[in-house]
């Protein structure tokens, strides 16, 4: 039976993230004669599916194959042969599959419509400062910024609940994150309005383990306005959204990328005094409770899976390839750059977007 890109996608899933780590372990005895029987069915497919380069990348059903039959693999000489009699009847009409590699800001790409704007904190009037005086402080204290082709609407963002989204939904940028209405801005912190919170974003030392299961204290930047907001979901029990990024310091941070860890509850705040580098700062911390009746946190840990990690690993290995140079240039359309040859190798027009899993 012919198979389409989705279900190419969870049988990836299926011997990468599921059958992949056991192998590894413990070595091909480890699979089951139903396990087997279920892996040949899927070769069997496999050979009857005529696959398109977008399929490869939608679906990195390759890159399941060369791990079968990779350097030190420990599958089953059986499994290993067919996936090298798969890989080279792939090749044999897309050409070298080591080369594939995604389209990221292409239509349907993870990364969309996301843009980078260096040097933005430099380009702040004076007469925003003196309405402002946190303004500079809080963009000297960031280096560049992440922008939206066209601009989104950040009330998209004010809905309590999961607002469309679900647990374990996964970004390469917070960037793309506010570009989905899952926040209010493009960067770190708490997405708010008048009536309360919405959505938090963790990064860096915000996270403060508290030995309690389900129970963890948020630490809120010190100049983020919404920290006084977030006061106010105390009281109306509304529950926020809460994000964290490969960059938090926390045993529960993804590893890479930006993830939706599900909904929780504001149980109180605290406040207390920082003396740090000759100015006084009031820190707040807040407790949040995740609530139940929602997917467990298992769900959201299954994040990034492998195929998200290859979307990853060709946007950093994009950033190394582009650093130092107008990146404005890069991530703006066909018009700026000929993207299918930095990005693709030659074999990609579009890519799909990021998961709204």
């Amino acid at each position: 039976m012919a198979l389409n890109q989705e279900a190419l996608q969870v049988h990836s899933r299926y011997i990468r993230d599921v059958l992949g780590p056991l192998v590894a372990g413990e070595g091909g005895d480890v699979l089951t004669t139903s396990t087997l029987a279920a892996l040949d069915l899927i070769f069997g497919d496999l050979e009857e599916t005529v696959l398109t380069l977008d399929m490869l990348r939608y679906s990195r059903i390759e890159k399941a194959m060369m791990e079968i039959c990779g350097p030190g693999t420990r599958w089953p000489t059986g499994l290993i042969k067919m996936a090298e009699r798969v890989i080279e009847e792939w090749e044999g009409y897309l050409g070298p599959l080591k080369r594939v590699r995604a389209n990221l800001w292409g239509p349907g790409g993870r990364l969309e419509g996301v843009t980078k704007v260096e040097g933005w904190q430099q380009r702040v009037r004076d007469e925003e400062q003196q309405q402002d005086p946190e303004l500079m402080t809080r963009f000297k204290e960031r280096k560049s910024s992440w922008s939206v082709k066209g601009g989104r609407d950040p009330a998209r963002a004010y809905v309590v609940g999961h607002n469309g989204f679900s647990v374990g939904d996964w970004w390469i940028k917070a960037a793309a994150a506010f570009r989905d209405g899952m926040l209010d801005d493009s960067n770190d912190g708490i997405t708010a309005d008048e009536d309360g919170a919405y959505a938090i974003v963790m990064t860096d030392q915000e996270e403060i383990d508290t030995g309690r299961v389900g129970v963890i204290i948020y630490q809120a930047f010190s100049t983020d306005p919404g920290r006084f907001r977030l006061m106010k979901n105390i009281t109306s029990r509304a529950r926020v959204r809460v994000l964290r990024s490969w960059r938090l310091k926390s045993t529960w941070a993804p590893k890479a990328g930006l993830r939706y860890d599900g909904l929780y509850q504001v149980e109180g705040y605290g406040t207390k005094l920082n003396i740090e580098h000759g100015k006084d700062e009031w820190q707040f911390t807040f407790e949040l409770r995740r609530a139940l009746n929602q997917p467990y946190m298992q769900r959201a840990l299954c994040h990034p899976t492998a195929d998200e990690l290859d979307d990853w690993k060709d946007y950093q290995r994009v950033k190394a390839e582009r650093r130092g140079s107008d990146v404005v240039s890069l991530l703006f359309g066909d018009s700026e750059m000929d993207q299918s040859k930095s990005i693709d190798s030659g074999y990609f027009s579009r890519s799909r977007r990021g998961s709204k899993e």
